[in-house]
């Protein structure tokens, strides 16, 4: 297996290093959750988060512990600890190939063509170079995952315990939404499995299951012991149930996940073979397996309001065995197997070719029209290869499509690059250091995300100004204090420039410092 991982590793690490040469840290998620690592780690508090000096219900620890670790090793720094997720992004991979070989144990040549699917799948790829927590939850639903397959066939001892790990460490990486994952297989599995299932399975994959709820315990009781009353019931209750109560008022339709299928599935969702391989396909136990996995979670997702794209990352990963098994049992034509992908990133070529000349005005960075144009002869040169290019094997022309995404993840970030270096606030953060340390109180006029904690290495409090009564209060009480507030880019020449202390670009506003006895100055016009 070690051999076949070379090309999978090599795409992963070249990824997460572009996006982490390119981009800063990003608002808001990955400034908050670094930020919220810091906190725990500057004040010791390494059972409770903690956000702005409060405790932070809203994510369990295990990110930030690994955090924690990292910077016990390496000292407190922000390039290493970003490439934790590829960590377990390689740790996924390696538990995809076993998966496929517990479905399908003699089909060796489609685990290497899944190794290179899920390398290759641009959502997955993209985010092992994000701070955040769903790539480790991928991580350990393929955990759970191969545990029920291998549980269903064999019951051994080893298949529970990875239940329970599954369970318990996928609960505190990102909660209970770890049931929505892989509860529909425990449950269906008489409807995928080929073995006799029984009320003695059951009953052992109840015990795996109050195993992982005993992983979970061990911190979740302890945590909030030392966090108090209001963290307890966050914890234990709010954070699932109150989330539940208040999903269904949909900020998105239902639709929306399978609208953003062809994007999601990238790009392996345009290999016309995939469709071919498709209508070829005889539905075996491990198809059926994967399908009830990818769709139950995709329609429980699509029925809960707050959706994101990283929200089904397991499923998207899921998605690399079941098209690798479609690919590799289907009988291949291999002229012009990649052609349809080629003529794919040919279009492409077009839209970075003219994008930034058709770029509306009201854009607020600057089109850097060179960086475009190179991105987009890059992937004109990628899309005549794959068009033009006959393989020979199909193993050789899958790792190429594979491999592409590098190119199209570099023209992307290259030629916005002038965008992503907008959006570092590192400047901004460390002058709010400078000035608590100074003495000086700062203050934010709306509500605030940890955004500037981390950057900024701050060890007080940023005080939060809800209402105008309360803005009010600390600039007679604190005048020669500073406050952050917040403007549309758009609005910045209503304002007097001379007001202003610091200011940074903000997810398409300005951050704005100005001394307190000067913020109801600001909005007059100079």
């Amino acid at each position: 297996m070690i051999k076949h991982l070379s090309i999978p590793f090599f795409i992963l690490i070249l990824i997460a290093a572009i996006g982490i040469y390119f981009r800063p840290i990003w608002i808001i998620d990955e400034t908050r959750y670094l930020s919220v690592a810091w906190e725990m780690w500057d004040k010791g508090s390494f059972l409770v988060p903690l956000l702005n000096g409060e405790p932070y219900h809203h994510k369990p620890p295990f990110i930030f512990w690994l955090v924690h670790l990292n910077w016990s090793l390496l000292g407190v720094n922000e390039t290493t600890v970003r490439f934790i997720p590829m960590l377990f992004g390689f740790g996924t991979l390696v538990m995809a190939y076993r998966l496929y070989l517990a479905l399908w144990k003699e089909d060796v040549q489609g685990a290497q063509n899944t190794l290179l699917i899920l390398a290759g799948t641009l959502i997955f790829t993209f985010y092992n170079s994000l701070f955040m927590f769903d790539i480790i939850l991928t991580f350990w639903v393929f955990v759970g995952v191969l545990g029920i397959v291998q549980a269903v066939q064999k019951q051994t001892l080893l298949s529970f315990v990875l239940i329970s790990l599954s369970f318990g460490f996928g609960i505190l990486t990102k909660g209970p939404v770890i049931l929505v994952h892989l509860l529909p297989l425990l449950l269906l599995a008489p409807y995928w499995s080929d073995n006799k299932t029984d009320k003695h399975l059951y009953m052992k994959f109840f015990f795996a299951f109050l195993g992982g709820v005993a992983i979970a315990l061990s911190w979740a009781i302890p945590a909030g012991i030392a966090g108090g009353e209001a963290y307890q019931h966050a914890i234990f209750w709010g954070q699932t149930a109150d989330r539940m109560v208040n999903s269904f008022a949909h900020q998105r339709g239902i639709w929306w996940y399978f609208a953003l299928l062809p994007l999601l599935l990238f790009p392996w969702s345009f290999h016309k073979a995939l469709y071919r391989s498709f209508r070829q396909a005889t539905m075996d136990h491990g198809l059926k397996m994967l399908l009830i996995w990818m769709l139950s979670a995709l329609l429980v997702f699509s029925f809960i309001s707050g959706k994101q794209v990283h929200y089904i990352l397991p499923e998207i990963a899921a998605f690399s065995l079941f098209c690798a098994r479609l690919l590799t049992t289907a009988a291949p034509d291999m002229k012009n197997y990649t052609k349809s992908l080629g003529y794919t990133y040919l279009f492409f070529a077009i839209v970075f070719a003219i994008a930034p000349f058709v770029a509306p005005k009201s854009i607020t960075f600057t089109v850097d029209s060179t960086a475009f144009l190179l991105s987009a002869l890059l992937l004109f040169l990628l899309g005549l290869y794959l068009s033009k290019k006959n393989f020979k094997l199909q193993h050789n022309a899958i790792q190429a499509m594979a491999l592409s995404i590098i190119v199209a993840v570099f023209a992307v970030h290259f030629s916005i690059h002038s965008f992503l270096a907008q959006q570092n606030i590192s400047g901004f953060s460390q002058k709010i250091s400078s000035l608590q340390q100074k003495g000086i109180p700062v203050a934010q006029d709306k509500k605030y995300h940890d955004q500037f904690h981390f950057l900024g290495r701050l060890h007080d409090p940023i005080i939060v100004l809800s209402g105008k009564k309360n803005i009010t209060t600390f600039i007679q009480e604190h005048p020669d204090g500073m406050i952050i507030t917040y403007r549309k880019k758009k609005h910045m020449h209503k304002i007097d420039q001379d007001l202003i202390t610091e200011k940074t670009s903000f997810k398409g506003k300005y951050a704005i410092l100005v001394k307190a006895d000067l913020y109801d100055k600001l909005d007059r016009a100079p």
